[in-house]
């Protein structure tokens, strides 16, 4: 069903193609639980999906290590990590995420699931880009 969608995103839209990863990834290598990993098989369809889909890896709480995005980046997949609405988990994933220095890691995907209106005053977003344009060396 992936791959058919992406045959109709991709070839006959011409738009790139982005997917959250959960459902991609096995909860019991990932040490992850049921809603930010697979736990009912779904995650060998990983290695049956075009690999220019950008996978969106999202995960909500504060971790020392993110193991899915280097999990993705090995695949050959572009990674977006995704942070919600904590500050401080948000920034950890981004530290993660940046210091890995791979060509494939596009950079973060801020979600809000709600309808806030004035994005960039909304502190994950705003911290978050205040430390990426500390993390690549540019005045904040």
């Amino acid at each position: 069903a992936v791959t058919m969608l992406h045959d109709h995103v991709t070839y006959e839209r011409g738009v790139t193609m982005m997917i959250w990863g959960d459902r991609l990834l096995n909860a019991a290598d990932m040490g992850g639980h049921e809603w930010e990993s697979a736990a009912n098989g779904t995650h060998p369809a990983v290695d049956m999906i075009p690999r220019d889909i950008i996978m969106c890896d999202w995960h909500y709480g504060e971790q020392e290590k993110y193991p899915s995005v280097p999990f993705f980046l090995s695949r050959g997949f572009k990674v977006l990590p995704t942070g919600w609405n904590k500050v401080e988990a948000s920034n950890a994933f981004i530290k993660y995420a940046h210091g890995l220095d791979h060509p494939n890691m596009m950079g973060h995907l801020f979600s809000t699931w709600s309808g806030k209106k004035d994005y960039l005053e909304w502190p994950p977003v705003k911290e978050g880009l205040k430390l990426i344009k500390q993390l690549d060396g540019k005045a904040t």
